[in-house]
């Protein structure tokens, strides 16, 4: 919270303004892939966190775990069980990384669910 006060008080707005345009389009960039990709809906897109859970349990019939740890195993691509926040049958993908990141996290996703006999 001291790091918060700090950025708040010491940060030029202008930096301030760049970072929040900066994870509005990391944002913007996760929402639409999802979108497209099969059985997934996003039913609460963030207004102001850093995090997506999107609904995916259409697959693995909805156990999140066990997709979590296929997808891990298979892609390589670390997800949290949406579960582990109250939140069963979503998986919580963070945008607070790089695009690069983001656009190779999203083809992994996209390739794993493809191949899901769902």
């Amino acid at each position: 919270q001291a790091a918060g006060v700090a950025a708040l008080r010491n940060v030029p707005e202008e930096e301030l303004e760049a970072n929040v345009k900066v994870m509005r389009e990391k944002r913007d960039y996760v929402i639409e892939r999802l979108r497209k990709m099969p059985q997934v809906n996003l039913k609460v897109p963030p207004t102001g966190a850093f995090y997506v859970l999107p609904d995916v349990s259409a697959h693995y019939d909805g156990d999140d775990v066990a997709l979590c740890l296929d997808l891990l195993k298979k892609k390589r691509l670390a997800l949290v069980p949406g579960s582990s926040f109250g939140a069963p049958g979503t998986v919580r993908i963070s945008y607070a990384t790089s695009m690069e990141e983001l656009e190779l996290a999203m083809n992994k996703l996209e390739e794993f669910l493809l191949e899901d006999d769902f």
